[in-house]
């Protein structure tokens, strides 16, 4: 069974621990779970290929097929899997399937398919479309899928799985390692890379510009964007722009952050979902939290774009230090800049898996 979590980096970020949680919820026993989609309307979920190459028997699972150059729609490569498994390439994609995920004897292929729809927002695919067989049902056991990255890319590529019932792509967290994005999964099927066709800084800090005043229980600062390693960014979506506005300073021999996270949804109001004041001066400060999935509603909340690319708006929250609690109120102007944080991969097995 797959299960979704349609949540992107930025987003995840804006939710903390919660989000976290959600995504932890959200993967199954036996495989890495799809983080993300956008649906498209791509008519038949998988295209029909040219008539299959002669199949071989894959034998051992050391034993590797030629990779084939250049690749188009219909190319294919088959084999047999045999007492020790199978392993085939294709175009710089391999599947390898271990003894005992499927019974001797089974036929599995990878073959170059036209895409079945279009790339989510402003990303592209990144190579040939493979679909890996048998994909009628889970395996056995997790087999490997990977593909070789193309290295002329500064940003790293995210692996895509098409699911046809939800008429959309799935993003994985692969295994990323010397310049290969690999999947340990029990359900073969359409996969791509796909890659952001936008440019980023190494990291958010310092982007963006913003000028905030906070007054804390009764106490006013003020804050200015960048500085200290602050910034003020947005991550745009289909529908929407998330954004984090994270302002620091120092204070003796310790710091301050202020970190307030919302969302720009088009033709809606503006949403807020975090503000949290946060000291190292642990023996004499306290901070400050409100998350909206965990206190509720703000006690109010404005964001209005008074210039092109340019955000007023106003907070008043409840914050929250275990027990106790305090008035959050902020105003602030600010300039983010549009940035989406690198891929994130992992390198572990899946669980349940026993090898």
């Amino acid at each position: 069974m797959r299960n979704w979590s349609f949540v992107s980096p930025l987003q995840c970020a804006m939710a903390g621990l919660v989000c976290a949680a959600m995504l932890a919820a959200a993967c199954s026993d036996d495989e890495a779970a799809p983080r993300s989609t956008d649906n498209v309307d791509a008519g038949e979920a998988r295209p029909d290929a040219a008539p299959p190459s002669e199949a071989t028997d894959a034998g051992d699972a050391g034993d590797a097929g030629d990779v084939i150059e250049p690749c188009s729609p219909g190319d294919e490569r088959k084999a047999t899997v045999g007492a020790g498994g199978a392993k085939l390439s294709l175009c710089g994609a391999t599947l390898e399937v271990p003894e005992g995920a499927l019974e001797a004897g089974t036929p599995v292929a990878i073959t170059v398919v036209a895409p079945p729809g279009a790339p989510w927002f402003e990303h592209e695919l990144s190579g040939p479309v493979f679909r890996f067989t048998p994909d009628t049902g889970p395996l056995d056991l997790p087999a490997k899928i990977s593909f070789t990255r193309d290295t002329t890319k500064t940003r790293g590529p995210v692996l895509a799985q098409w699911f046809p019932e939800e008429n959309g792509w799935g993003e994985y967290e692969a295994c990323f390692k010397d310049d290969q994005l690999s999947l340990n999964t029990v359900h073969l099927g359409t996969f791509g890379l796909m890659q952001d066709v936008n440019s980023y800084p190494p990291s958010a800090s310092d982007q963006g510009a913003a000028n905030v005043s906070l007054t804390l229980g009764d106490v006013t600062t003020s804050w200015t964007v960048p500085g200290n390693g602050g910034y003020s960014v947005y991550e745009p979506s289909a529908d929407s722009r998330s954004f984090i506005l994270v302002a620091r300073r120092e204070e003796g021999e310790h710091t301050q952050q202020l970190d307030i996270r919302g969302s720009l949804r088009n033709g809606e109001p503006a949403t807020v979902v975090q503000v949290s004041w946060l000291t190292t001066d642990f023996e004499n400060g306290k901070s400050w939290s409100w998350v909206e999935p965990i206190h509720g509603p703000p006690t109010s909340f404005t964001m209005t774009e008074t210039s092109p690319g340019v955000f007023s708006g106003e907070i008043h929250v409840i914050g929250h230090y275990g027990e106790e609690t305090t008035n959050i109120d902020v105003t602030f102007t600010t300039t983010p800049v549009k940035y989406r944080p690198p891929p994130s991969y992992s390198c572990g097995r899946p669980e349940g898996d026993p090898r």
